[in-house]
């Protein structure tokens, strides 16, 4: 925490030394042109109007060269803007060229479309993030449709890393993922995504009506598709309570509702997308016990004919698992269902509920 904190009043700091130099050297610029054409201007009033006196010129060249002199020096102050104004956009147009200068997803080697009907299969996976930091080493593990498996371990175990290997965001540096058997390195990126759901811990929420933001994973569905995973999410419920209902418009990034609440509709979500695989991450973590509990349920239902990757912490959402993978330090250390790998008395598993006090609601 305190590194984060020194590393934003770093960050802010180098921002306001910037600011305040384009603020200093824009008076800076502003007083020197002023300066130099109030010089400018003294000096031709000066010359032009001992000129006149002396009969070398008239008073219309007087004007005329008053004029002329005023053009100059405006031109002059206006070009020393112009620097102070592009300076001004700086960040912005960096902003923009990280994002043009940012690595393209490989395209496949086939456009064929696919169709998951096995599941997920890792082979001898590793993951180097290109800072070198291994997230993942030695991953061999096998995803049957069907499943409702939970990822578990420690912070900074490779849960996450591991669950974003599935839809290609990120790319193994080591090993193949597999799906059906097929190298995903070969398979066309949206016909792959177009077989996964993903709902991020991060609860992102247009401002749009809630039936807006779930048709956005999925333009087709029926309102008996949004009905029933609103029902699956247990969202039904504070949904009937708002104003509009389904209609009801949210504010920026859904702040007119509580995080379970945006948790819930961003389930839902998955839910209504109707994929082969279906990711969750942190499903439960703002969830009450009574709608973790029926959610956890309702995701034990969604397996059937799909598999269902749950990232989580909690013991009461873990145990219902058919599967528990259990990982720490970018490994597997464990795989198994909760009763079966808590009877192991010297187990990975078993050590790691016990640290954490073994609180039926929390891993």
């Amino acid at each position: 925490m305190d590194r984060e904190a020194q590393r934003v009043e770093s960050r802010s700091r180098e921002s306001f030394r910037r600011f305040r130099h384009v603020v200093l050297t824009g008076i800076g610029v502003g007083f020197i042109g002023g300066a130099l054409g109030g010089a400018l201007s003294i000096f031709v009033m000066l010359t032009v109007a001992t000129s006149v006196i002396g009969g070398i010129m008239t008073p219309g060249d007087y004007y005329a060269l008053i004029g002329l002199a005023g053009a100059i020096g405006g031109s002059g102050v206006a070009l020393g803007m112009v620097w102070i104004g592009v300076q001004s956009e700086v960040a912005a147009v960096r902003r923009v060229f990280f994002f043009l200068d940012m690595e393209v997803e490989p395209p496949a080697r086939t456009r064929e479309r696919l169709a998951v009907r096995d599941g997920v299969s890792f082979e001898n996976v590793g993951l180097r993030y290109p800072n070198g930091h291994r997230a993942l080493s030695n991953i061999n593990l096998s995803l049957n449709l069907g499943e409702l498996v939970a990822f578990v371990g420690p912070t900074g175990a490779g849960k996450t890393s591991l669950a974003y290997l599935i839809p290609g965001f990120y790319r193994p540096t080591e090993g193949r993922v597999r799906l059906d058997g097929r190298d995903i390195a070969e398979v066309d990126l949206d016909s792959l995504r177009s077989q996964v759901s993903y709902v991020f811990q991060e609860h992102l929420l247009l401002n749009e009506s809630i039936r807006g933001n779930l048709k956005l994973a999925n333009p087709s569905a029926t309102e008996a598709d949004i009905r029933r995973a609103c029902d699956a999410a247990s969202a039904t419920e504070f949904i009937e309570r708002l104003p509009d209902g389904l209609d009801t418009r949210l504010g920026q990034s859904g702040d007119t509702l509580s995080v379970g609440q945006k948790q819930r509709v961003c389930i839902a979500r998955g839910l209504v997308r109707d994929t082969r695989i279906l990711i969750l991450d942190e499903p439960t973590a703002a969830l009450d016990p009574q709608t973790e509990n029926a959610l956890v349920n309702a995701l034990r239902q969604a397996a059937e004919g799909r598999l269902v990757i749950v990232i989580a912490h909690r013991l009461s959402t873990i145990r219902q698992a058919d599967r528990i993978v259990f990982l720490e330090d970018g490994t597997i250390r464990e795989v198994g269902t909760h009763d079966g790998m808590m009877a192991v008395p010297d187990g990975a598993y078993r050590r790691f509920v016990e640290l954490q006090g073994g609180d039926v609601g929390t891993v």
